[in-house]
């Protein structure tokens, strides 16, 4: 499934996360590359044809501001991101995770269509597409 979207904090409230601590928490998983400017590029050559998802993750006094996404992905790799965004250990557990835990830290702005919705919702979508 295409996302384009925007991961924010919920109102009121900021992200647990830095930058170099999404680093840390990303930097080794298989295709992810991280650039110095705050962009990287995730591919999951694993799916066929190969997923890329393209981000830039904006930041402020040591905390994440929000995070431009768009590209291609499978669960795996939103709740991924999503559990590293909100300063969550990523484990194998992350597959069976209750999103509404996320979902008291983040929000998510789909760009192409201007509407809010939930780290849950996306899930949900990306599941029906997996099956």
């Amino acid at each position: 499934m295409y996302l384009f979207v925007q991961i924010h904090p919920v109102p009121g409230q900021r992200l647990p996360q830095s930058f170099e601590g999404l680093v840390a928490a990303l930097s080794d998983l298989p295709g992810m590359v991280f650039e110095l400017d705050g962009s990287f590029v995730w591919v999951d050559h694993q799916s066929h044809p190969p997923r890329q998802m393209d981000a830039m993750v904006y930041d402020r006094d040591g905390r994440l501001e929000y995070v431009d996404v768009k590209g291609d992905c499978n669960l795996e790799q939103w709740r991924a991101l999503c559990h590293a965004i909100c300063s969550l250990k990523i484990s194998e557990d992350t597959k069976m995770v209750n999103d509404q835990s996320i979902d008291a830290i983040i929000r998510v702005h789909w760009t192409q269509t201007g509407d809010w919705t939930t780290v849950g919702e996306i899930s949900t979508k990306l599941a029906i597409v997996s099956n």
